[in-house]
């Protein structure tokens, strides 16, 4: 995973605004860029709007700077970039409230099987398995 934060003054109007145009106008375009994984826009006080964008690779963060050094110029110019104007790298450490994401738990599930092609489900603690996808699955 990898990643963009730019940061910006906003000249005119306020930070608020200038957030909800963004994200009319430059989500969109990030958001079809290859390996999209998500954008966010922050309020960082001070009349800042911070960007932060991830992506699965270090191409899509790349097309990522380019759309918004083009956005930003181009479609608003009561931005105004802060140095430094782009921070971009490779996501060390996440984290997610959402814990299907996390690491694929269902790959330990049988010991030996590469991979678990079954559906599971689950009472309490308890994980069963449906008998015909565990065949597919041990075999």
């Amino acid at each position: 995973m990898h990643g963009m934060i730019k940061r910006y003054r906003v000249r005119l109007g306020t930070v608020g605004q200038a957030a909800h145009y963004a994200e009319k106008g430059f989500v969109p375009i990030v958001r079809e860029i290859p390996g999209f994984l998500s954008c966010h826009l922050l309020d960082a006080g001070d009349d800042v709007l911070t960007c932060i964008a991830l992506f699965d690779t270090a191409a899509g963060t790349e097309a990522a700077v380019r759309a918004a050094r083009d956005w930003f110029r181009d479609e608003w110019s009561s931005f105004r970039p802060l140095p430094p104007e782009v921070i971009t790298g490779e996501v060390l450490a996440a984290a997610t409230a959402d814990r299907r994401r996390v690491a694929d738990r269902r790959r330990l599930a049988l010991v030996g099987a590469p991979l678990w092609m079954g559906e599971e489900r689950r009472m309490g603690g308890d994980r069963r398995v449906e008998a015909g996808t565990f065949a597919v699955a041990a075999g």
